[in-house]
């Protein structure tokens, strides 16, 4: 029989080395985080009114990545959908928060807020600051979760920001 004689300070040494490692395994990849994202975009996106949300990130030939994000809407007048589209570097944003000031119900929607105006917007062929996305009505915990999904893939494709803090709140 082998017995093993470590002091308290080499075992905390070894769990903390494990804890790191296993960290470093788990992080997810900007397709894992783009995937999950569309994912609960669609599962929690207001598209009844608002229109579905999608995101992906391209590849430019002058700029490198960068992120499209797509809005689909339905028209029930004209019976057509429509789209919206916005491209913009992950490094031009500065800000993804949490805002109900479009809502009277205490729904949390995301604010995606650019530095400047830095957002193209292809329709209009303008720039504008900031894309919000309109959330379904009591899913506040996982509108929560969604902004710190963007803010992950943002900090992937490096643009490390960090939120806003909700003093009332954290």
């Amino acid at each position: 029989m082998i017995v093993v004689n470590l002091d308290v300070t080499k075992m905390k040494n070894l769990f903390l080395l494990f804890v790191l490692i296993s960290n470093v395994n788990f992080s997810q990849t900007k397709e894992e985080t783009i995937e999950w994202l569309n994912l609960k975009l669609e599962s929690y996106g207001d598209n009844s009114f608002m229109g579905t949300y999608q995101v992906e990130i391209k590849d430019d030939s002058d700029w490198g990545e960068i992120l499209v994000f797509t809005k689909k809407s339905w028209n029930p007048l004209l019976e057509k959908s429509t789209y919206d589209y916005y491209s913009f570097l992950p490094r031009v944003i500065s800000a993804v928060n949490l805002s109900g000031k479009n809502r009277t119900n205490n729904t949390l929607d995301i604010f995606i807020i650019s530095n400047s105006k830095s957002i193209y917007v292809h329709k209009e062929e303008e720039f504008i600051s900031e894309i919000g996305i309109h959330m379904k009505n009591g899913h506040n915990e996982m509108t929560e979760r969604i902004q710190k999904g963007f803010i992950h893939l943002l900090k992937l494709m490096g643009n490390e920001i960090n939120p806003k803090k909700d003093f009332f709140k954290d």
